[in-house]
């Protein structure tokens, strides 16, 4: 290849696709008995999204997990893992869709998974046996599709940490890549939200993309297949890239606006203070924030204000917003704007921040959100799942924790 062309294919963001990707376009470069495993695997996943819902932008359901699996045969990932792609939403979707139609016990609800869980079981084993491929491939995927299926009771951080944690190495290694290849096709659609909903879509992947430093590393301090190593490092780089993509979109969205062109110079500004001078964004403890403090201040515990929303911590998250902004009532009052610019500002002050946080996570070596890992998904002393926030759950502000 070209010298300049594999800088351009190094550091460009695949591209997604508004339709479903036909299979001779994921099964490029593949053959024998890999080509046959993913051609059949896929035909599986076409007839399981048959009469599915479309997306929210109007695409077919079936765009997704093939823009996913095309993300993997772009890292190199292994055919058990381009598989899992295909895949990996079929089970969650056929759950919501019995739930949609029947109200069901707890009880009626677990029969229902095992139940589901053990047809889409004999589908792949029946699938792998007529192509003489090992049953133990069709396990595993079986087990990396359950593993990154969202059960109705859990909390994001609890089916995040299912798979960061799952007790089989192969198979968290395998369902990290699937997901960053998801969350990666997800945020390159995010027009699907609104305002400061993108933002948290783009904060579920810095979740996910700190866990995902942190297997890597542990990766490159243990034996095993090359391949996956890579894989991952590829996935993490590109889910990376395409984040701070869609931040730099909503922090450019409000920029024509000549209103709120001098609130967002000043907010610039004291974003790169925070970074060069306070050295911000390693630490994300919160600090005072009250009239006649540095603007500076603003961008303090931008980790943790969005760590009670992903907490489903409403009313503490609603009490952050709404201390900026009486914040920026007093600070700004001669800019003459109003609450609803002041948001907005807000929000784009937000997505600048972030977009520092995924650079961080992306280029410096030793950066790592510490207590913002699956591994410390119980520091609250809580599972983490839905029924306790049924219960009136609120658990208590987490401690300050320091990045390094």
């Amino acid at each position: 290849m070209d010298p300049a062309r594999a800088i351009y294919e190094d550091v460009r963001i695949w591209p997604s696709f508004p339709e479903p990707i036909p299979p001779q376009r994921i099964l490029q470069g593949l053959d024998g008995a890999d080509r046959d495993f993913i051609a059949a695997i896929y035909e599986v996943s076409a007839a399981l999204y048959e009469g599915l819902p479309r997306r929210r932008n109007g695409q077919a359901a079936f765009t997704h997990p093939t823009n996913v699996a095309l993300f993997l045969i772009r890292a190199r990932a292994q055919p058990h893992v381009v598989a899992a792609g295909l895949l990996h939403d079929v089970l969650e979707d056929r759950l919501d869709l019995e739930r949609g139609q029947n109200r069901w016990s707890a009880e009626e609800s677990d029969r229902m998974e095992r139940a589901i869980r053990g047809q889409f079981a004999e589908v792949l084993i029946q699938t792998s046996a007529r192509l003489g491929f090992p049953r133990d491939i069709a396990e595993r995927v079986v087990e990396v599709v359950w593993t990154l299926t969202r059960h109705k009771a859990d909390m994001y951080y609890k089916s995040i940490s299912g798979i960061f944690n799952h007790p089989d190495s192969s198979v968290r290694r395998a369902a990290a890549l699937v997901k960053l290849a998801d969350r990666m096709h997800n945020i390159q659609t995010i027009e699907n939200y609104d305002g400061e909903e993108q933002i948290y879509q783009c904060f579920k992947n810095i979740f996910i993309l700190n866990n995902a430093k942190q297997m890597r590393s542990e990766l490159a301090e243990q034996r095993v297949d090359p391949r996956m190593t890579q894989s991952l490092e590829k996935m993490f780089k590109k889910c990376g890239k395409a984040t701070y993509q869609a931040l730099l979109r909503i922090d450019h969205a409000q920029s024509a606006d000549s209103r709120l062109f001098p609130i967002l110079t000043i907010l610039s500004l004291a974003l790169r203070k925070f970074v060069m001078e306070v050295n911000g964004l390693w630490t994300v403890t919160q600090a005072r924030l009250e009239p006649g403090v540095p603007v500076f201040h603003l961008y303090h515990g931008i980790i943790k204000k969005y760590d009670h929303r992903l907490h489903h911590e409403h009313s503490r998250f609603q009490a952050l917003v709404e201390r900026e902004l009486n914040y920026c009532r007093a600070t700004f009052e001669d800019l003459g704007l109003s609450d609803e610019e002041l948001r907005r500002s807000l929000q784009q002050k937000d997505a600048m921040a972030l977009k520092e946080v995924v650079a961080s996570l992306l280029y410096r070596e030793d950066y790592i959100i510490r207590g913002f890992q699956c591994s410390q998904i119980c520091r609250r002393n809580q599972n983490c799942l839905k029924a306790e926030r049924s219960n009136g759950c609120d658990h208590e502000a987490i401690s300050d924790d320091d990045t390094n």
